[in-house]
């Protein structure tokens, strides 16, 4: 949903949604595609996500995926850039991204904050932030994260 923006000729945004990412299984959503040596444990450690985003935690209803890589990237601690599209799917917003870019490490184990550094469609020049809190699910492998997307985008004439 957009509304007027304090900012001239923007509009701002507000997208609810959540993550569901599953790290073990046939239905994994992340995999580990470089793996670290034995001279660093685990800097360097590459993975590439393709995650469901979805309206709800009972997966009633797709609104898009977080496609992209994270890569640990912390000598000292088990700590990940991320950076990933929002592809939207539903028939709306269906071929508009928003461009996420931030860190995660597990001790961020309650709350996660990230960038929206850009965005396309809909969506063009976005620039906010990405406001995210983890659901308990019980289970290591299977990770839901609560997402709150707050920014503002630039609503532009495409050229013909």
């Amino acid at each position: 949903m957009a509304s007027a923006s304090p900012i001239p000729g923007k509009k701002e945004f507000k997208l609810h949604m959540y993550w569901n990412d599953i790290s073990q299984g046939t239905e994994k959503t992340t995999v580990a595609v470089i793996s670290p040596n034995a001279e660093y444990p685990n800097f360097g450690e590459t993975r590439v996500m393709d995650v469901p985003l979805y309206d709800k935690t009972t997966k009633d209803k797709i609104i898009g995926r977080a496609q992209g890589v994270s890569l640990q990237a912390d000598l000292k601690q088990k700590a990940f850039l991320l950076s990933f599209n929002i592809e939207f799917e539903t028939p709306d917003l269906k071929g508009s991204t928003l461009q996420v870019m931030g860190r995660w490490t597990p001790e961020m184990s309650t709350k996660v904050e990230w960038s929206v550094v850009g965005g396309t469609g809909n969506y063009t020049l976005a620039k906010g932030i990405v406001y995210g809190r983890m659901l308990s699910t019980g289970d290591d492998s299977v990770t839901w994260i609560e997402l709150d997307i707050l920014g503002y985008y630039a609503p532009l004439q495409k050229p013909n």
